[in-house]
Formats: structure tokens, C-alpha cells, sequence
């Protein structure tokens, strides 16, 4: 009796979570179109501290494995900030976010039309955060006057298969719609490498 009973609230606790769920992703798939009819970002979401999943330091420390010895890094996105902890020796670290955290981070909304000043660095890491800009081509137009190399992620419409309106993804490139623009803005693909059906790219500009 006591383990049908179990049985039963165990299916009832899944029906239920999965149904929570389901009604979750549509809310989140209804207000990011509304956020791109505005071209807004989902400052909201991140201030959400639910919202940083720890299970996305394992792409962090990948991207830090990219990184030179001694370089100087800004990333951006840096949310609970674990591509320090992995970074190489002697590394300069520069966390950025469109939610300020920490005292250390500065402000940053990668859609609004002015860039924070990049000339002390010379790396810039992007961790699942350009699924959350709009126009990646006026953006890498912008980095590509003072970065010498780029590591980032990206979940490629054409290889993730994801639902991006429920993903809350306001971006929607294919692989070749990014080599497309790496290589407008002077930028060449060093190392590639997938991850959960999200693209790694390692990029060097070849202009610095």
C-alpha cells in the first residue's frame, strides 16, 4: 500500500514539474518576442541568480583552456564569474555583465549602441552570451578594432535544433552565417570544437 502510494506521488510530482515547466518556457517564449519587437535586452532575467546554471562551468573552463599565458582578458557575461578560477598563469581578468554582481564587474549591454573601452585587453571570452545579442556583425565590427583574439560559444540554429524563442535567445545565426562574419571583420577561426550541440570557436584577428 505505502509503496503504491509512492508510486503514485512520484508520477503526480513529475506530471506536475514537467507541466510547471511547459508553462515556464511559454512565458519565456512569448517575452522574448516582445523583448526583439523592442530590440531590448532581458536585463530581469539575469538579475536572477537562479538564472546562472552551474552546470555551464564545464564551457568555461574549455574557453580558459583557449586562453595565452599572461594575457589580458575581459569577459563578457561573466555571471558567477568561474573562467577566472581556470584561467592561465599570470592572466589579467576583467568580469562584464549586463547585471552588476560584483564590485569588480563593469556594466556592460552588448545591444546598446556604445562599447565599453577595450584597449587595455587583448582576449575577450563570450560564454553563452551572444544568443542574447542581436547584431553580432555590428558587434564583432566594433571588437575588431582593438582585440587580438576571441573565444566564444555559440548554440548555431543549423546544430543546437533548440526552440530559441523558448530559450529566451534573441539571435538566430547558423555556423555559416558566423564564419561569414568572423571572416567581414578580419577574424580567423583558429580551433573549432562542439559541445552539447553549441559551437566553440577560437578566433585570432589577423588586422592586430
Amino acid at each position: 500500500m505505502l509503496k503504491t502510494l509512492g508510486k503514485i506521488i512520484k508520477i503526480l510530482s513529475f506530471r506536475f514539474r514537467k507541466s510547471y515547466e511547459s508553462i515556464a518556457k511559454r512565458r519565456r517564449a512569448n517575452k522574448t518576442k516582445k523583448l526583439k519587437e523592442q530590440k531590448r535586452s532581458d536585463i530581469k532575467r539575469w538579475k536572477k541568480n537562479s538564472e546562472l546554471n552551474e552546470d555551464w562551468k564545464e564551457r568555461s573552463i574549455i574557453l580558459a583552456k583557449m586562453v595565452r599565458p599572461e594575457a589580458k582578458v575581459i569577459e563578457f557575461g561573466a555571471g558567477n564569474m568561474h573562467l577566472k578560477d581556470y584561467l592561465p598563469a599570470n592572466c589579467d581578468y576583467t568580469p562584464s555583465d549586463i547585471y552588476v554582481r560584483d564590485s569588480n564587474v563593469i556594466y556592460c549591454d552588448l545591444n546598446d549602441d556604445e562599447m565599453i573601452n577595450l584597449q587595455s585587453y587583448d582576449t575577450a571570452i563570450f560564454s553563452g552570451v551572444l544568443e542574447y545579442v542581436y547584431d553580432l556583425d555590428r558587434l564583432f565590427e566594433k571588437l575588431a578594432g582593438s582585440l587580438k583574439y576571441i573565444n566564444l560559444t555559440y548554440a548555431c540554429s543549423d546544430i543546437s535544433g533548440a526552440n530559441r524563442l523558448k530559450e529566451g535567445w534573441l539571435s538566430d545565426y547558423t555556423n555559416s552565417d558566423l564564419r561569414d562574419i568572423f571572416k567581414r571583420n578580419g577574424f580567423e577561426i583558429v580551433d573549432y570544437l562542439e559541445w552539447r550541440k553549441q559551437s566553440i570557436y577560437r578566433l585570432e584577428n589577423i588586422n592586430k
